[in-house]
């Protein structure tokens, strides 16, 4: 897909904004990523550099074998001529992580997306067959970024609840009203024909 990204670099460089150099290599405003537009392609070929700092002459391209630098101007001409309907910026991107990444915390403080993590997490641990306090213990550690109270909040009712059992061997198991949907499917071994067959003796 052909798309224009704005202000992929930060730190020191040369910015046609700032009419200055910062870095003595310079670097160019952001990148273009021609797609299938073989018209575009070819332009981009047509006005190749192959030093970073010369991007800042409009008009021109650097290619980084993935995607082409160019300077802020170049690019809205390219924008223009070319129809480009992808464009995007770093702060762009930034702010939809930020957006996706609040979504998420808000969605993790609630608890049935606690309640439904360790679960899964359960799940996956009873194969292990550890004794109460490690089992415990063992799911805390998968989820260290989970505060302790909340932790201990939704053990104990899974304990309470009866979820959680102690097998004859002191190990923790799931118990019959554990969700089945969570636990590991068991793969199934399959044995050629070859062997399943006996040969009839002659």
């Amino acid at each position: 897909m052909t798309a224009v990204r704005y202000d992929i670099i930060t730190g020191d460089y040369y910015s046609s904004a700032k009419g200055i150099m910062l870095y003595r290599n310079g670097f160019p405003d952001g990148v273009l990523d021609t797609g299938n537009d073989a018209g575009l392609k070819a332009h981009c070929e047509k006005h190749l550099v192959i030093i970073p700092m010369d991007c800042e002459t409009t008009g021109k391209f650097l290619w980084n074998n993935i995607t082409y630098y160019a300077s802020a101007k170049t690019l809205q001409q390219i924008e223009k001529k070319f129809k480009i309907k992808e464009v995007f910026s770093d702060k762009d991107l930034k702010k939809k992580d930020d957006e996706a990444a609040e979504k998420l915390r808000k969605l993790m403080a609630t608890e049935e997306w606690l309640e439904n993590k360790v679960l899964d997490d359960s799940a996956n641990t009873f194969q292990i067959g550890l004794k109460r306090n490690a089992f415990v213990q063992h799911i805390r550690e998968i989820n260290p970024e989970i505060a302790h109270s909340r932790m201990t909040r939704v053990t104990q009712k899974f304990f309470t609840e009866g979820l959680w059992i102690t097998s004859a061997r002191d190990t923790i198991v799931e118990s019959a009203q554990f969700p089945k949907e969570k636990l590991p499917k068991a793969e199934k071994s399959e044995s050629p024909p070859l062997l399943q067959k006996r040969r009839k003796r002659k």
